[in-house]
């Protein structure tokens, strides 16, 4: 049969499109097709798509279904007319300069899943009429101790707090918790750890959401610091999405350099760190302070480097612009090291970190009521729709009570 007798009931150039716009080529796609093979997909070979992108053959759906997999695309996209556009609606502060265009296939993907994510949760609170009680409102500007002050009282961070901790995993869980008890939606997803930082966005101007980079590079520290940094920006900004990029300096755009002091200063009360360096002898002004110095100060605390270079900078102990200064060198030098886990997680596990407590509460409250949708359930948790009920049932045996 000729090419153009061949019945295609999927467009050759949305094919292409959709395969140029994850930036894949064939043989990318094919070693990905293989891995996907062992959860029983159909295999692609590069041959095949070849020829499908020419119109040579149609694929069948079973091979549309291993693309969508690979694509992060739903599978009813490969029969449209026309694609929609796909610019994602977020800011590119802090983007370097050429790099909106060349995001990675993992930043875009994972930023597009944050916004699918969000939007389905924030449809089913309002759809199937959930009571979800949000304490936090954007505020018009006020003064960075005030903010702090208010926030600190709100979620109940104390110095006997800190004392309970016995690492960065457990500072982080502990920030993570109360934060979410706010009725914000925190995700940890994985970045590209070169390219962003994390996300924050409010929807319909009621639902609080925050993206947090969750890469084996990314250290709890550093995750810590992101997550009150969106916080802040959630406190202050109402309309649109906020996406923290690596790669330029943001010490000049006044926003960010207020989330960036706004996580410093709630992370580390000044007079505590204060009482810690005139201890160690180091309570002294000093042109520059080495990562070595700066990890020996954060350590106390479960903070990152970067708390410690501003609050320094803040306190007049060390240069104006320092904290810029040593974050290109860090970019430069790529820092974050491979997390390590003290307790390995389970799939399950990993996936209860991924959507955190607040969505898995409003799923366990769908499930309970007969009315979860499973297919947009298991789209959204990416699991198989036979796994959804039983990731459920475990999470709730999982679940603290006031969980």
């Amino acid at each position: 049969m000729s090419a153009g007798n061949i019945p295609h009931w999927v467009k050759p150039e949305v094919l292409r499109t959709l395969r140029e716009r994850v930036g894949l080529q064939y043989d990318e796609i094919e070693q990905r097709a293989r891995k996907l093979k062992r959860a029983h997909y159909t295999a692609v070979t590069r041959q095949e798509l070849e020829r499908w992108e020419q119109g040579l053959e149609s694929p069948d759906l079973e091979h549309l279904e291993t693309l969508s997999e690979i694509y992060h695309y739903p599978v009813g996209y490969f029969f449209l007319h026309e694609l929609p556009e796909t610019s994602l609606p977020l800011g590119y502060r802090g983007l370097a300069a050429g790099k909106e265009g060349r995001l990675s296939l993992l930043t875009q993907q994972t930023l597009r899943r944050f916004l699918d994510l969000s939007d389905w949760m924030a449809a089913l609170l309002e759809e199937q009429g959930i009571a979800w009680e949000v304490t936090i409102r954007p505020t018009k500007a006020q003064q960075l101790e005030q903010l702090i002050e208010q926030e600190r009282e709100r979620l109940g961070f104390s110095e006997q707090v800190r004392q309970g901790w016995e690492t960065a995993e457990d500072a982080l869980a502990w920030w993570r918790r109360q934060v979410e008890a706010q009725g914000v939606f925190v995700f940890e997803m994985k970045l590209d750890p070169g390219e962003v930082r994390g996300a924050s966005r409010w929807v319909a101007s009621r639902f609080p959401f925050i993206l947090v980079n969750y890469q084996d590079a990314e250290t709890a520290t550093g995750r810590l610091f992101t997550l009150l940094h969106e916080y802040a920006h959630l406190l202050t900004i109402q309309e649109g999405i906020t996406c923290d990029f690596r790669g330029s300096g943001e010490e000049g755009q006044s926003i960010e350099s207020f989330a960036n002091r706004f996580a410093a200063r709630m992370l580390l009360p000044f007079e505590q760190f204060r009482q810690s360096l005139q201890q160690a002898g180091k309570l002294q002004f000093k042109e520059n302070w080495s990562d070595a110095e700066l990890d020996a100060l954060r350590r106390p605390f479960f903070v990152s480097r970067d708390v410690i270079a501003i609050a320094l900078q803040e306190m007049g102990l060390a240069p104006a612009g320092f904290y810029q200064k040593k974050r290109e060198q860090w970019e430069r030098r790529r820092p974050w090291g491979r997390a390590k886990t003290h307790h390995p997680l389970t799939k399950k596990e990993r996936k209860v970190r991924e959507i955190g407590s607040s969505a898995l509460r409003v799923l366990l409250a769908l499930e309970e009521r007969e009315s979860l949708p499973l297919m947009d359930a298991a789209s959204a948790l990416d699991m198989k729709v036979e796994k959804v009920l039983e990731f459920l049932k475990w999470a709730r045996a999982a679940m603290p009570p006031d969980g």
